[in-house]
């Protein structure tokens, strides 16, 4: 879908976009259970702005995912970042990105990836929950990690 980038930014900003919020279990994630995916792909697959957050809900940390059909790769709270790589007046085609939130992932507690130039399909769906799977082994790993520096210190 292609979007005027000042009306891309206007609409961000203003939350005039198509949101959903699901949760997940870790082992849903753990065993790439495509469920969630195939729910958001409903939303996704519109010729609208959209956000789907995914929550695992029982994760030893809290780990969130965005999915969002965005015309850089920047997460929807950082839209007004835009006019740094656009002229307000451009359009630009919209593609989907996966972002993740979490404390232990990094140093950032960030990262975004592009998920499709077009739709969620096959792929796609797998290609995101490889990455979410890793996002989250990652910030398994790293909680761990700061588990153990913690018991050292004592």
């Amino acid at each position: 879908m292609k979007i005027n980038v000042k009306d891309f930014m206007e609409k961000v900003q203003e939350g005039e976009f198509k949101q959903d919020h699901y949760e997940i279990s870790k082992d849903d994630l753990l065993q790439a259970d495509t469920w969630v995916l195939e729910q958001a792909k409903t939303q996704l697959d519109k010729d609208e702005l959209s956000q789907v957050m995914i929550h695992a809900a029982d994760a030893e940390f809290d780990i969130d995912f965005y999915l969002e059909t965005g015309i850089i790769n920047l997460p929807f709270d950082d839209a007004k970042k835009v006019t740094h790589f656009f002229d307000d007046d451009a359009e630009a085609e919209t593609k989907l990105y996966l972002s993740t939130r979490c404390d232990y992932l990094n140093a950032s507690k960030f990262h975004i990836d592009l998920i499709s130039e077009n739709k969620l399909e096959n792929d796609e769906i797998k290609k995101t929950l490889d990455i979410m799977k890793e996002n989250y082994q990652t910030s398994l790993e790293n909680f761990n990690k700061k588990d153990e520096s913690e018991t050292e210190e004592k």
